[in-house]
């Protein structure tokens, strides 16, 4: 599966997933419902109801001055928003209790639905879920609209001590993000050795696509890990002959949460055992 994360962000990232997606570069994407961008991309989604887009459920709001908060109608404390009323910026900060991540994940998921969104699947910004007590909460957002989730086998393991997964519940086989470390220029090459090396099982490849101009210059400022340069670069790359000349010469398997789900014989959309070489 290519998938792009924060669709909603802003109008640069809306316009750069949305064009990846109508161009079949990426496969999946996931929406960001309290994000100032989130109604733009929610118009685009019903109008593209073949387009696997799920939510991107957000409890942080990371950038210094381009910011979002809560969308559950409910007072919030310090223990979920900063004096401003805007999410933490860092999961570190975020002390809030599983019951209100759980109330806050489904205020997003109706949300996204109330303005016309049919979600295919449910997964975690900046991953804020994978700690013990959040796990469970997500998944159970998730299950209260019917809809999978993202997890790997690290949450799933933690997940499982709390009683929150089934033996029916897919679990990614490899979850591949860009370091931290690279830079823009690093890029090319960490994706295309990504795809070469690429084992059997389901294996999701999280792209940020943007584009570098002054919207996104503006918000990210010069950070380099998911910056205006980093998010053009993820752009150029999965659009190029290159990298798709990759995907069909390691003879991968494009699935994504709409293939899972429809998979013949899966209650909950698990794929059968041969089915499993996929990205």
């Amino acid at each position: 599966m290519i998938h792009a994360d924060d669709l909603g962000m802003c109008h640069s990232v809306n316009r750069a997933i949305t064009m990846a997606l109508e161009s079949g570069a990426v496969n999946s994407a996931s929406l960001m419902v309290p994000c100032p961008g989130f109604q733009e991309a929610a118009e685009w989604t019903r109008q593209h109801p073949e387009c696997d887009i799920g939510i991107h459920s957000t409890l942080i709001s990371e950038w210094d001055s381009y910011r979002w908060g809560p969308v559950s109608q409910r007072d919030h404390g310090a223990d979920f928003v900063d004096d401003k009323g805007y999410f933490w910026p860092r999961n570190t900060l975020l002390r809030a209790s599983p019951e209100k991540v759980q109330e806050e994940i489904s205020a997003q998921i109706t949300l996204a639905k109330q303005a016309g969104v049919d979600p295919t699947h449910l997964d975690s910004h900046m991953l804020s879920v994978a700690r013990p007590g959040y796990i469970t909460a997500y998944i159970r957002a998730a299950r209260e609209f019917g809809l999978p989730f993202l997890i790997d086998e690290h949450w799933k393991s933690c997940a499982s001590r709390e009683g929150a997964v089934t033996a029916h519940d897919v679990a990614v086989d490899y979850l591949l993000q860009a370091p931290f470390k690279l830079s823009p220029d690093d890029l090319e090459e960490y994706y295309l050795s990504a795809l070469r090396g690429l084992k059997p099982g389901l294996n999701v490849l999280i792209v940020h696509p943007g584009f570098d101009d002054d919207e996104l210059r503006a918000i990210t400022g010069d950070c380099r890990p998911y910056g205006a340069a980093w998010r053009q670069r993820d752009f150029e790359i999965v659009t190029s002959v290159q990298f798709q000349s990759a995907l069909r010469e390691n003879e991968i398997q494009l699935v994504n949460w709409r293939t899972i789900t429809s998979a013949p014989g899966s209650q909950t959309g698990l794929l059968p055992a041969g089915h499993r070489r996929a990205v």
